[in-house]
């Protein structure tokens, strides 16, 4: 399906602001519970994200990368400059809110060598920063294909009106058949206002034909402009 530049220009924005907002979800998980140390059976500790210094700077570095990204997608107006500068920034905003709990799974809490469990605030950091990348790598896959379409010269002015030869008149009809019914309105016509087209004898109601000629100018039945 063709859409228009500005059609795929707002659903770059629309993708950007998805990951903006997602992106400041996942700020806020650092707030909550990352992983709980059990020093033994009756004493725990939880460590929410935020404390993890890295894991901060990257989640907060995240976010705004992603807030720039959704920036580039209402200033720009070129298609294919707001395809790759908007999805290469929210890409970059997604993989370092990836970064962030990985870099404390992985490397943080193993250098701690304490007893404990991921805690739900892990598991929504991951899952908040591979929501952010979805739409990111849609942007940049998205196939944009541009064509030129050929200019057209309109027709001139006098191609497109009917020549004064042409035209018809309305005559008052003089002959009108037992049974003859109106070409508009297909009513049973009166011979005292039944009138007729000069060129293809089609009989009408004055009434009729007159809002006819009004609204359209031409004969209903020929096609051939009135004269009024």
């Amino acid at each position: 399906m063709e859409v228009s530049s500005q059609a795929v220009l707002g659903r770059f924005f629309k993708l950007a602001l998805i990951v903006a907002g997602i992106g400041a979800v996942h700020i806020l998980t650092l707030l909550m519970s990352w992983y709980t140390v059990i020093s033994d059976t009756m004493s725990t500790t939880p460590i929410q994200g935020y404390i993890i210094t890295e894991s901060l700077f990257m989640s907060i570095a995240g976010g705004i990368v992603c807030g720039i990204a959704l920036l580039l997608s209402s200033t720009s107006s070129n298609i294919m400059t707001a395809k790759w500068l908007v999805g290469a920034t929210a890409l970059v905003g997604a993989l370092l809110a990836i970064a962030s709990p990985a870099y404390a799974h992985f490397v943080v809490i193993p250098a701690l060598q304490v007893k404990g469990h991921l805690e739900i605030g892990m598991f929504m950091s991951y899952l908040s920063a591979i929501a952010m990348f979805v739409p990111a790598v849609t942007i940049i896959t998205t196939p944009i294909r541009i064509e030129v379409l050929p200019h057209t010269v309109p027709p001139s002015l006098e191609t497109s009106v009917p020549a004064v030869e042409e035209a018809v008149e309305l005559l008052h009809a003089t002959d009108v058949p037992p049974g003859a019914i109106c070409g508009i309105c297909y009513q049973e016509l009166d011979p005292e206002t039944t009138v007729m087209c000069s060129n293809c004898q089609t009989l009408f109601h004055k009434g009729c034909i007159d809002i006819w000629v009004k609204l359209n100018g031409i004969c209903p039945s020929c096609k051939k402009p009135v004269i009024r």
